[in-house]
């Protein structure tokens, strides 16, 4: 079975611009997930989908160097950018993560990846009703499922974020993994500089090591609130 992960990544980001290129620990924050990801048991490719213009040749060699697949598809319609990613290296099961969550956790994705394996979904997440950390965002969904959205989706929001039409689609099964307590109100996402400082400031904490999971994240969180002067942002 060819389960692979497509990570979405863009140096020109509005809010910070190249944050995946930022460094915690001397390891780009892009290098991080990949790091991180590559500790999965269930994973059996992980596939970055950036824009192909020259905007993005700095992430493409900085990906190259890392010894990365690539894909280089369309800036703004990122849908067409994945599906033609996943059919390019014959993807059977896609994970969807983005490029600014380097706190994404293997094990959370293997027992994801092992619940739509064994379970008759299209598509499930662990975000249709938020209840983990944003930041450890989880999205997977078939080939089929994907195919689907990329010939029927039109609207501009379907095409720019890649699984709406999935999540509005009353065709498409779906499925929201659900944790037992709400920690919906943290963000260990990157999308300003403030959010950058405090997950530094939690990988400071298990410095050397860049494996430790979300569940050690968390107890440090619960017992230093002080660090997490990001919560009062939006977390949509």
């Amino acid at each position: 079975m060819n389960t692979a992960v497509i990570i979405q990544a863009r140096l020109n980001s509005c809010r910070f611009q190249e944050k995946v290129l930022k460094k915690i620990g001397g390891k780009s924050i892009i290098n991080l997930i990949f790091e991180r990801l590559k500790k999965s048991k269930k994973i059996d490719k992980i596939i970055f989908a950036i824009p192909k213009n020259k905007r993005e040749r700095k992430l493409y060699k900085h990906l190259k160097k890392s010894k990365a697949n690539i894909y280089l598809g369309k800036e703004k319609d990122v849908l067409d950018r994945y599906y033609k990613a996943a059919r390019k290296y014959s993807v059977k099961n896609i994970i969807r993560v983005t490029g600014d969550c380097p706190l994404v956790d293997s094990k959370l994705v293997d027992q994801m990846i092992s619940f739509f394996e064994k379970n008759n979904y299209d598509y499930i997440s662990n975000n249709l009703i938020r209840t983990y950390p944003h930041g450890l965002d989880v999205e997977i969904f078939s080939f089929n499922a994907l195919q689907i959205a990329w010939k029927k989706a039109k609207k501009i929001e379907h095409r720019e974020h890649v699984t709406p039409f999935l999540k509005e689609d009353n065709k498409i099964k779906k499925f929201n993994v659900i944790n037992k307590n709400d920690f919906s109100n943290l963000r260990w996402t990157i999308d300003l500089p403030v959010d950058y400082q405090v997950v530094k400031k939690i990988y400071n904490h298990f410095r050397p090591d860049i494996y430790f999971d979300w569940k050690d994240a968390l107890n440090f969180c619960l017992k230093n609130k002080k660090i997490l002067t990001n919560k009062h942002l939006e977390t949509n």
